[in-house]
């Protein structure tokens, strides 16, 4: 959980943070999911200028795509060596106990660029949007789609409070592993079983605050009279420009280029 990136918000006044929460919602999931499926050279060189345009765009710090980039390194590295070590074709190096081929080679690449540019594409909604603009946004398109309008109330409160939770239990994570350390316990030293035991005074008090946390959200959502199922009001009135159609527009052009190259 320490150092998850989803739900943290960077506020500044670029052209994609004025941006409707619904457009950049549908178009950057319809961009995250896309990538799942690219495969030329030119499909990734599409949505690579297209994550380059926009992120200059938003005018978020690189870094903060960066840190996105380090918290999933472990997952993109079993991706490489699994396709390594199980991919069959034409031998490059021969190890006797590692074969390395040239299709497992080709297909670590294809893969790990497809997870890092639906990753980049996803945190950028993350970024540029609020928790709350984004579960909003999930629950006005939902409410479109045929039966989804008794529903939809429930399903955008709870990807709020998702949001919200997930950068909350990461930080008082932190904060645990911090404390135990002060206390003289070490996480990367000893044995599997020890390192394991040492685990387990971070996982027990992050469980029970979690719980706390998770009572105190639910009582307050009593007292101020929320009512699953109900359509819930905004504070602010969602407005569409032409900025946000040129988006679509963008988006769409862009899976159609990838799909037909």
């Amino acid at each position: 959980m320490v150092g998850v990136p989803f739900g943290r918000f960077v506020p500044t006044n670029s052209v994609i943070h004025k941006l409707s929460p619904i457009a950049k919602t549908i178009a950057f999931v319809s961009l995250s999911i896309g990538s799942l499926f690219l495969s030329g050279i030119a499909d990734f060189t599409v949505f690579l200028s297209l994550w380059i345009v926009l992120s200059a765009l938003s005018a978020v710090p690189f870094r903060e795509f960066v840190k996105t980039l380090r918290g999933i390194r472990l997952l993109i590295l079993l991706i490489v060596v699994f396709q390594i070590l199980f991919t069959h074709g034409r031998v490059l190096l021969d190890l006797k106990v590692l074969r390395i081929t040239e299709e497992g080679l080709i297909n670590a690449a294809v893969l790990s660029a497809r997870m890092i540019l639906a990753v980049l594409f996803s945190i950028m909604l993350s970024l540029t949007t609020t928790p709350l603009e984004i579960s909003s946004s999930v629950e006005e398109i939902i409410g479109k789609l045929p039966g989804g309008k008794k529903r939809s109330s429930e399903i955008g409160m709870a990807l709020s409070l998702t949001l919200t939770f997930i950068p909350l239990i990461s930080l008082q994570t932190n904060r645990i592993i911090l404390a135990q350390k002060a206390r003289g316990i070490e996480f990367d030293k000893g044995s599997i079983f020890s390192r394991v035991k040492n685990s387990i005074s971070v996982v027990i008090p992050v469980i029970a605050t979690s719980l706390k946390k998770a009572q105190d959200t639910a009582a307050a959502l009593q007292i101020r009279g929320y009512r699953p199922g109900h359509k819930l009001t905004c504070l602010k009135e969602k407005s569409w420009s032409l900025s946000d159609s040129i988006l679509l527009v963008v988006t769409m052009l862009s899976i159609l280029t990838a799909i037909i190259l």
